[in-house]
């Protein structure tokens, strides 16, 4: 119910924006589930970035690496290549993704079972 509530009112913030930015959004939705696993623990398409670090383990979901993605082209100007609207509505509808279709969402740091 909280995701459905929340999916309706960002789709109605961005479309308050530009209906380019929440056409872009889908676009970048699409991605994440297509390259993303079925569910929490299950493999994708494109593979999991994790980083060992001793006893424990640093898990960057897509929707972290889209919100440093965003970070990082708004600091270096990029959307002065590609319109803003298209630039942070593909990579907010990838992050989005992580968010809504995975409850393991928050959890990235693990430990690491080869190190205990």
């Amino acid at each position: 119910m909280k995701k459905g509530v929340i999916s309706i009112a960002l789709f109605i913030t961005g479309l308050a924006f530009s209906y380019v930015l929440v056409a872009f959004g889908i676009v970048g939705f699409l991605i994440g589930k297509y390259g993303g696993g079925k569910r929490e623990g299950i493999e994708g398409r494109i593979r999991s970035i994790i980083i060992p670090m001793g006893k424990l383990r640093l898990h960057l979901h897509h929707w972290l690496i889209g919100t440093i993605m965003m970070l990082v082209c708004w600091v270096q100007g990029l959307s002065v290549y590609i319109p803003p609207e298209i630039l942070y509505g593909v990579i907010g509808g990838f992050a989005w993704q992580g968010v809504y279709c995975y409850a393991d969402w928050h959890r990235v740091v693990y430990r690491n079972p080869h190190r205990e």
